[in-house]
């Protein structure tokens, strides 16, 4: 695939591609005289991994480390635990947010 047709398919712009290439978690090939990009079977199910994952509000340093972990001897078993470790960390601070929403709304309600 082309740069321009993986876009498509993924419903990113072609610099979301070119971002991701830049920080290592999609490696397209370059095999025209232009250097234009292509995209083998691997590289496109690499970016489908990093378009959901970046769509489930993962950040660029997570995504990372999970394709890191799938390209890696550990392989894929190590994914699960980074996910899991994200989840706990968003789940801490959803606590946090509902604390201090709670204790803001005990600072309102005591100043009427």
């Amino acid at each position: 695939m082309t740069i321009t047709e993986l876009a498509g398919a993924l419903r990113v712009r072609p610099s979301t591609l070119r971002f991701w290439e830049d920080e290592g978690l999609v490696r397209p090939e370059r095999v025209t005289s232009l250097r234009a990009r292509q995209y083998g079977p691997r590289a496109v199910a690499a970016a489908r991994i990093v378009a959901a994952l970046r769509g489930a509000g993962y950040g660029v340093p997570v995504v990372r480390e999970v394709m890191g972990a799938l390209e890696r001897l550990d392989g894929p078993g190590s994914a699960p635990y980074l996910l899991r470790r994200r989840l706990e960390d968003i789940a801490a601070r959803t606590v946090a947010l509902l604390r201090a929403g709670a204790d803001l709304a005990a600072v309102i309600e005591s100043s009427r």
